[in-house]
């Protein structure tokens, strides 16, 4: 045995921790003696302790029963039950020497209290015992296995008593003593099969052999081979031990020791089995050191439970936020929760994200990612006219990263922006000529008048006013979704509803305006109208573009039939052209019906690349980034002007959430009290 104070220090360290309630949190290493009923789990528990067990069948073991011995002066004694105060006072810890009880009298008077209502007990019975002369051991003893019930005993013991085991020996930090009677075969030992369902491979499971006095002397080479882990391979090998019967229930320990010795000198088979192996002083040897080495290799990973455990706890009562526990409380908490939210999501719209933001959304937009493509593809606009053509504007599948709600905006205004720059969707020369056929009136051959020049641009207004709905359709629509998003993941979980429900008002009210607006600039485009030098550029640029192209037509004209002269032709011919690009006419080309409706054109499309910019710049600073962008804190600003004390009163902490934060904060005084003693 281990003799010295760093072995007493790690088993008081463990029987603290234990007496905290850890082991209710997190598992600790220790040894649990199981076995049949009847098998001799007394007895043992017994010889390693020197204490003196209940055994009658009335007595025996209903709940779990944890000895601690300890190293001390002067010899004490104490036990306690969780939640048995009047139990826990009169055991107080005591000098031995003062009190009249023993550990008979403590488990009698525990199976009273415990098994009064019930024949088996969940809660466990602790007892500690310090003397000058102990070996420090910690051992649990847990209530026998049984088959069957007898008549006028809960049927449901049976299962209790599996459940209450079965939690012990599920814990990998668990070691099993596994009590077999020497008369009994192996395959027929419940507790060694129970074992091996948890510790398949027999590495943290130690059987130890009672009443080898019972067997035929036949059997006994049997027995040895087992003993000595021939039979049944265990990594931790086998104990044995000679028990005292109930005739020898009140024999001294040391006469029992000597008795016992006595009987392993008895036959020359047993000099096969280790003396570390057999014997109670042995075995309380063999077990305090199996213990003290066990405790040694867990702790780190004992310590690591702690801390991730406390760390899960901080979260928990941090996501929990400050105590609100009156309606002046929760009141400030209101407001102060609305005016946090308004500044981080007009960040949000403004492009204005923090480390904190990014990380936030990180794991939701993952997820998201991995539901799609992966990618934004969605988004992509691209910069040829046939692959902007197949962008559906109205869908809304991963139309972003909501994470990033600015960038992905601008994403779907270059969308709107491409499409509505399609060439494309310019009138063709036919076209043309049939509407200034329709829209014809007083005027001369070859002049349009600026009522037909409006008409015939109409054309392309009502266009791109079904184009501009279904983009910006598109464009709040991905807002709403973003901003529902961002106030479900920001937002106090207990006045989320009441958000996201005066957001959908703001919306709906901001939608309607939205819809005004672009009714209002559809209706003044009209009326043609600008005073930019980019349309006179672009209708000379026109012009000169199709003049040198019927130009070149001549010129190849002429070239076929003066080929020695054509290059003094085509340089007369530029000249020409010079003369248009200076004075805006053709003097010396006949400037007909068919060139008045190109000219037409040519004045359509200058024009319509003005009021092409003008309306998606216009339009989307003064719809989407007016209403549901600048305007957006209007939605809090009323919220905070129109409080509702019902909604407020949500915020008053409940009783179960105020049970849940002591709860948490009980557990983390354990753990830390717990970190501490490691």
């Amino acid at each position: 045995m281990i003799q010295n104070a760093e072995y007493q220090d790690i088993i008081d360290k463990i029987n603290r921790i234990r007496s905290y309630g850890l082991n209710k949190m997190i598992t600790i290493p220790q040894i649990a003696i199981l076995g049949d009923q009847s098998s001799g789990k007394s007895s043992v528990l017994e010889a390693i302790t020197k204490l003196s067990f209940p055994r009658n069948i009335e007595t025996c073991t209903r709940f779990a029963t944890q000895v601690s011995l300890r190293q001390g002066e002067p010899p004490q004694m104490s036990a306690s039950i969780d939640g048995e105060s009047e139990f826990n006072d009169k055991y107080r810890a005591r000098d031995i020497q003062d009190c009249n009880w023993d550990v008979y009298a403590v488990v009698t008077e525990a199976n009273e209290i415990l098994c009064a209502n019930s024949e088996i007990s969940e809660k466990v019975l602790e007892i500690t015992i310090s003397g000058p002369t102990l070996s420090p051991l910690t051992i649990i003893d847990l209530p026998g296995y049984i088959n069957t019930t007898i008549d006028g005993q809960d049927k449901a013991i049976v299962q209790t008593i599996r459940a209450i085991n079965t939690r012990y020996i599920q814990n990998s930090r668990t070691i099993i003593l596994a009590v077999i009677p020497a008369n009994v075969d192996l395959n027929n030992i419940y507790v060694l099969g129970e074992a091996e369902r948890y510790d398949q491979k027999n590495e943290r499971t130690i059987p130890i052999v009672t009443k080898p006095d019972t067997i035929e002397q036949d059997l006994l080479p049997s027995l040895i081979q087992t003993i000595v882990n021939k039979r049944k391979f265990m990594k931790l090998g086998y104990l044995v031990m000679r028990n005292s019967s109930y005739k020898d229930i009140d024999m001294p320990w040391d006469d029992a020791r000597i008795l016992e010795e006595e009987f392993f000198k008895s036959s020359p088979l047993w000099s096969q089995v280790p003396d570390a192996n057999k014997g109670r002083v042995s075995v309380k040897t063999f077990l305090g050191e199996l213990l003290y080495n066990h405790i040694k290799k867990e702790l780190p990973f004992v310590k690591k439970d702690i801390l991730n455990l406390i760390g899960k706890c901080d979260k928990e009562i941090a996501d929990l936020g400050s105590p609100v526990l009156s309606m002046g409380m929760a009141k400030t908490r209101y407001i102060s929760s609305i005016l946090t939210l308004r500044t981080a999501l007009i960040a949000h719209l403004a492009g204005d994200y923090s480390d904190d933001d990014i990380n936030q959304y990180k794991s939701d937009f993952e997820k998201q990612s991995s539901v799609t493509t992966g990618n934004d593809n969605s988004l992509y606009v691209s910069n040829d006219d046939d692959d902007a053509d197949d962008c559906d504007p109205l869908s809304l599948e991963s139309e972003g990263d909501y994470r990033f709600i600015r960038s992905s905006l601008y994403r779907l205004y270059e969308r709107y922006n491409v499409v509505m720059n399609k060439d494309k969707y310019m009138l063709s020369k036919d076209r043309i000529r049939d509407l200034v056929l329709r829209y014809k009136g007083n005027e001369l051959p070859g002049f349009i008048s600026f009522n037909t020049f409006t008409k015939i641009y109409m054309e392309t207004l009502h266009r791109w006013r079904d184009i501009t709905k279904a983009h910006v359709s598109n464009i709040h629509q991905f807002l709403h979704k973003a901003i529902n998003r961002f106030i479900t993941l920001s937002a106090d979980p207990l006045i989320k509803d009441t958000l996201l429900f005066e957001f959908d008002k703001f919306y709906t009210s901001q939608i309607t305006k939205i819809e005004t607006e672009i009714g209002n600039i559809f209706k003044d485009e009209r009326t043609p109208f600008t005073m930019n030098k980019y349309y006179y550029d672009n209708i000379l640029k026109g012009r000169k573009a199709s003049a040198e192209e019927h130009i070149q037509r001549l010129v190849n004209n002429i070239q076929m039939q003066l080929n020695p002269t054509g290059e003094q032709v085509k340089s007369t011919l530029r000249q020409h052209l010079h003369s248009f690009g200076n004075t805006a006419h053709i003097s010396d080309v006949n400037y007909n019906e068919k060139l008045a409706i190109e000219d037409l054109q040519e004045q359509l499309k200058s024009y319509c690349k003005v009021a092409r910019k003008r309306i998606v710049d216009v339009l989307l600073l003064q719809t989407i980034e007016r209403h549901l962008i600048k305007n957006v804190h209007l939605c809090f600003d009323d919220m905070l002007i129109t409080m509702d004390d019902n909604t407020i009163s949500r915020l008053i902490e409940s009783p179960a959430k105020q049970a849940r934060r002591k709860e948490l904060e009980d557990k983390v005084d354990v753990l830390r009290k717990s970190r501490q003693e490691l």
